[in-house]
């Protein structure tokens, strides 16, 4: 087995940084129209979202493997 793994959340964590920074370089500074986002309705699905892959990741974490850090 490869002793590098995916790390789940922190690939989770920069997927939505990556997306949400691109929204605002779209939207503010090329002046692209973009549809407005409900960040009431978003926040909630992100944390959710951001939850599973930790819980994911403690899942499939067997002991005595090594942990890729």
């Amino acid at each position: 087995m490869d002793a590098r793994r995916l790390d789940v959340g922190g690939l989770v964590f920069g997927l939505v940084l990556l997306l949400v920074g691109g929204y605002y370089l779209l939207r503010n500074t090329f002046g692209i129209q973009m549809a407005e986002i409900d960040w009431d309705m978003v926040w909630p699905a992100l944390v959710i979202v951001l939850g599973g892959s930790l819980l994911y990741r403690a899942w499939t974490n067997h002991p005595g493997e090594p942990r890729a850090h």
